[in-house]
């Protein structure tokens, strides 16, 4: 039996394994995502919209469409028979600014409890809105430092994110549908009644400077195209970031970008595309108020943020990116647990590293040993994209390509060998360079333990400035040959160290 998440509890909801859909009804389109829930990281498991514009009138008339009610509730009606068939544990069918507005609501969701079997609506207030939009990018994006903006097409919901604490946020009647439905094509007219609402935010002035952490399908169709005019190697919107002045300089020639034929040719729906300047004239309207370091699009929303606040607290406090490796590891790893172990041993190379680069160090030995079922020739490529192109959260970009080209490595690539443009053209040369470094005292590592402990625990690797010095155990000296001198010389190549190996008792663990 399937029931809502308004009448569970936060345990129910995430007693693992358990498989969670939402239906999200809002002004514009209705979705419905479906998760398994096994950890941190909600896997998402199927994901479809339909265009409806339930709100396209409501400026105007104050009630639903009638078109769009029609349209929304066979949507409504498949997507409920879907995520029976997937049989879901937990459905929440939530509406948002159109229908909490609409006169003709309680006849709408009326008739979704009639086709859905008695399944309730569950209509949230804009605070709630806003607060479940904030809780999606903080669960991807947990150290998150300014204002999560989610454009919609009845309303534009506002949050301060201060540094992962998520504030209180508002709900202001400017979403794309509404503001073409009061103002048609006067930008000037919808221009002044942005200004107008966005002034009334005194708040706003905490976090400027700060970033914008974008949301919703319209803000992130802008994100493709520029994406696509900037020709950028990974096309994968969540914690894709724009310099927030570059934002303002792209957003002032959106007319010139989002012609039907560019914005079809970034993969832009075509029913957005008559949304686009409107998106961009409220954004550009934000961030003249917050001049943000940078725009971060974030792929997570008001759907992530619903199962993100019936979470357990301690899995709120995982981290993201860290339990997305050790779930990975868990399914792929032939020896998930020496990650721990991995990391330990080759601590000493990176005594001087910062909190950043340690976690992304980490995050490569938990996947060291992800590949291990594909074909030797193909190892390399199999390591890299598994992570390149994941639903990975918790890094950024460039973090994600780091992880990437240190996993390339370590199962035998080169760094400079041809198809890791995508990750090299992320980085800069000093992030090149450690993630080699990564990948090859890694790749040293395996070759002296073959995944076992106690092997790794024979021996131990110092650092000075003139040499890497691998130190064997007397009884374990039959762990040097020629393959582990060869894989010791090519990582001292790479730190500029020359090689040493010398035979004595390790120094007692450090752990």
């Amino acid at each position: 039996m399937n029931v809502s998440m308004q009448s569970v509890t936060r345990d129910m909801v995430w007693q693992l394994p358990a498989r969670i859909a939402v239906i999200d009804v809002g002004s514009n389109t209705v979705r419905l995502v479906a998760f398994d829930i096994q950890g941190r990281i909600p896997q998402l498991i199927f994901n479809e919209k339909a265009f409806c514009g339930l709100g396209k009138a409501l400026a105007t008339t104050g009630r639903l469409d009638p078109e769009g009610m029609e349209l929304a509730l066979n949507a409504i009606h498949r997507y409920v028979t879907l995520a029976d068939q997937m049989r879901v544990s937990h459905m929440d069918i939530v509406a948002t600014a159109a229908v909490r507005e609409a006169a003709n609501r309680d006849s709408f969701a009326a008739q979704v409890e009639e086709i859905t079997g008695g399944r309730a609506l569950r209509i949230i207030s804009g605070v709630e809105e806003a607060h479940y939009a904030a809780l999606g990018v903080v669960a991807a994006i947990p150290d998150a430092d300014g204002v999560a903006g989610d454009l919609g097409g009845g309303s534009l919901e506002l949050v301060g994110i201060d540094r992962g604490t998520v504030r209180d946020g508002e709900s202001l009647p400017l979403g794309t549908l509404r503001l073409l439905d009061a103002h048609g094509g006067n930008m000037t007219a919808a221009g002044k009644a942005v200004e107008a609402s966005l002034a009334e935010l005194s708040w706003l002035k905490e976090f400027k400077g700060r970033n914008l952490y974008a949301v919703g399908g319209t803000w992130r169709a802008i994100a493709r195209l520029h994406m696509t005019v900037r020709n950028y190697p990974l096309r994968i919107l969540h914690n894709y970031e724009i310099d927030g002045g570059e934002a303002r300089r792209f957003l002032r020639d959106i007319a010139t970008h989002a012609t039907e034929a560019n914005a079809l040719a970034a993969g832009v729906p075509r029913k957005r595309i008559p949304m686009l300047p409107v998106a961009a004239m409220v954004m550009a309207r934000l961030l003249k108020r917050l001049s943000p370091d940078r725009v971060v699009i974030s792929g997570l929303g008001l759907r992530e943020g619903i199962l993100f606040h019936h979470a357990p607290e301690e899995l709120k406090r995982a981290d993201p990116l860290l339990a997305f490796c050790r779930e990975m590891a868990t399914r792929r790893s032939r020896f998930p647990e020496h990650g721990d172990d991995l990391m330990h041993w080759i601590d000493p190379l990176f005594a001087g590293e910062n909190i950043r680069e340690k976690r992304l160090r980490y995050a490569v030995c938990l996947l060291s040993d992800i590949a291990w079922s594909g074909h030797p020739s193909y190892r390399a490529e199999l390591a890299m994209d598994q992570i390149m192109l994941a639903q990975v959260l918790g890094t950024d970009h460039p973090g994600r390509a780091f992880i990437g080209l240190a996993l390339f490595v370590l199962n035998g690539g080169s760094a400079e060998a041809p198809g890791t443009e995508r990750a090299r053209d992320l980085l800069g040369p000093p992030e090149i360079a450690r993630a080699r470094a990564v990948g090859l005292a890694l790749r040293l590592a395996q070759r002296i333990s073959g995944g076992t402990q106690e092997l790794l625990g024979l021996s131990h690797l110092g650092l000075d400035a003139e040499r890497i010095t691998l130190t064997i155990a007397p009884h374990g000296e039959y762990m040097t040959g020629e393959s582990v001198e060869r894989r010791l010389q090519i990582l001292a190549d790479a730190m500029s160290r020359q090689p040493a190996i010398t035979v004595e008792d390790p120094a007692p663990s450090a752990k």
